[in-house]
């Protein structure tokens, strides 16, 4: 009978010892305990951001961020939602991890090919046990059609106006974002360039669902840093390269920190293959013309601008001046005729970084020192509309362009900068008839391939009185 007891005792005590040994470790962290599915550790994916490297009507790439290597680098991917259920998912894609020098963690990165075009499909990363939330993205078209997409910069110094900015962008639905550097402060420092991709993570998710894609160049604030080429999946050397968006858009993106001449020849390549059909867009940080702050740079001036003037490129992205400027159409570093034959070159780089005053030039269009981004709206019918807009949504200046090539560099464009300025005065666009620009239907309003198009102002009552074929719209403009 004592025999027993010591037995039982002894197990008692066994199970005990058992029991505090297992919470001692779980406590101090030598064995974590496993949780349902069998997966080790719970390290989800954070910093999820989506770029191209190949055609985008057929490809995406899906990079993340995690703090161990063995979390999966998986994407799960349907054309209909599965809502998050690894076993529903029709398609998977495997990819690679790696880390560098001041990563406190892996960054996964997965390319999706063979994709169908100008389609929406719902994806979760990670792997088993670690899986993201379901997203969604849409691939670009394969033929015409319409589609928008925001441009912007300098989104450094300041992540609560850079959040402000981001949010104000997601509202828009764009296809893809095309950034144009200086995204940090210092680029070889990861704890900003984390920041930063929380914000992508949190906020580049438009109304529609959809995670916004990123085109981003370098700037002077990235220092070259090994942390922007590991963190972006880009074509060719990723400093320079260009992306097709369908048939009507081509996107070049340089890089103005460095080899300026020897970037020239690749360019020219570039541009001379593309289609006399397309929107040539170019892309890259530093201003080419003072506006404020930054003064001209003279060896783009003289490598690049003259090759912007032979392909005419419609439309000159940069930032490096925490501004927005709107040239008037220049030719040769001089102002020109029009943007239909010359070339638009667009400061926007408020997307939070500290503010510059804004100089007008004699050849600027329009500028403002405000934090904004840009929306630019591209349609089947060889029309593009610029919008500037500000963190509450507000346009401050907007433009037409017509792609139809003429003969003569007469004028093809219209100036709506003026718009809203008097809640008194409504700005209307006049082709064979008058169209009010108050919910822009935009496709509608331009259907023909040439035309001249001209500004008309007039009071709110007197448009309707004179052109009473629109009094449908009265009500909607007494709203505004």
């Amino acid at each position: 009978m004592n025999l027993c007891k010591i037995i039982a005792m002894l197990l008692i005590l066994l199970l005990l010892v058992l029991f505090l040994t297992f919470l001692f470790i779980h406590l101090f962290g030598f064995l974590p305990i496993l949780p349902p599915d069998g997966n080790p550790t719970m390290d989800k994916p954070t910093n999820i951001h989506l770029t191209y490297q190949n055609d985008p009507a057929y490809n995406i790439t899906v990079i993340w961020q995690t703090d161990t290597s063995t979390t999966g680098d998986i994407v799960l991917y349907d054309t209909v939602p599965r809502g998050g259920n690894s076993s529903l998912y029709s398609y998977s894609a495997n990819g690679s991890h790696h880390t560098y020098t001041g990563l406190s963690g892996y960054i996964h990165e997965v390319e999706l090919t063979n994709l169908n075009a100008n389609t929406t499909y719902y994806f979760i990363c990670g792997g088993p046990g670690n899986y993201s939330a379901e997203r969604s993205f849409k691939t670009a078209p394969n033929s015409t059609s319409d589609f928008q997409f925001v441009a912007g910069g300098d989104s450094r110094s300041d992540p609560a106006m850079r959040v402000l900015v981001s949010q104000a962008m997601s509202h828009t639905n764009p296809s893809f974002v095309m950034h144009c550097g200086d995204l940090v402060s210092d680029g070889r420092i990861q704890s900003l360039w984390d920041t930063w991709f929380t914000d992508v993570n949190d906020n580049w998710i438009g109304d529609d669902g959809l995670t916004i894609p990123v085109i981003p160049s370098l700037g002077n604030h990235e220092q070259n840093a090994t942390n922007y080429y590991e963190q972006f999946a880009l074509p060719g050397n990723e400093q320079w390269y260009y992306i097709d968006w369908g048939p009507t858009l081509r996107i070049i993106v340089l890089n103005s920190e460095s080899q300026i001449s020897e970037q020239a020849v690749w360019l020219e390549n570039v541009l001379n293959s593309t289609s006399q059909d397309a929107w040539k867009i170019v892309m890259f940080h530093r201003n080419v013309y003072f506006s404020g702050w930054h003064d001209n740079n003279t060896d783009i001036q003289q490598y690049w601008v003259p090759l912007f003037d032979e392909y005419h490129v419609d439309i000159v992205i940069q930032g490096h001046t925490h501004h927005y400027h709107r040239t008037l159409p220049m030719y040769n570093n001089t102002v020109a005729s029009s943007y239909q034959n010359d070339t638009m070159y667009l400061t926007s780089g408020a997307w939070g970084a500290p503010l510059h005053p804004y100089e007008n030039q004699s050849y600027s269009a329009y500028g403002n020192s405000t934090y904004h981004f840009t929306l630019i709206n591209v349609f089947k019918n060889d029309t593009l509309h610029l919008e500037a807009k500000d963190i509450d949504g507000y346009t401050f200046d907007q433009v037409w362009l017509n792609k139809t090539v003429q003969n003569s560099k007469s004028s093809n464009e219209t100036d709506l900068k003026t718009m809203n300025e008097n809640p008194s005065q409504n700005t209307f666009l006049a082709t064979n008839h008058l169209i009010p620009l108050l919910e822009t239907p935009l496709e509608p309003l331009l259907s023909q391939k040439s035309y001249t198009r001209t500004i008309l102002d007039f009071s709110a009552p007197n448009i309707f009185r004179t052109y009473p074929s629109f009094v449908s719209f009265e009500k909607s403009l007494q709203k505004k």
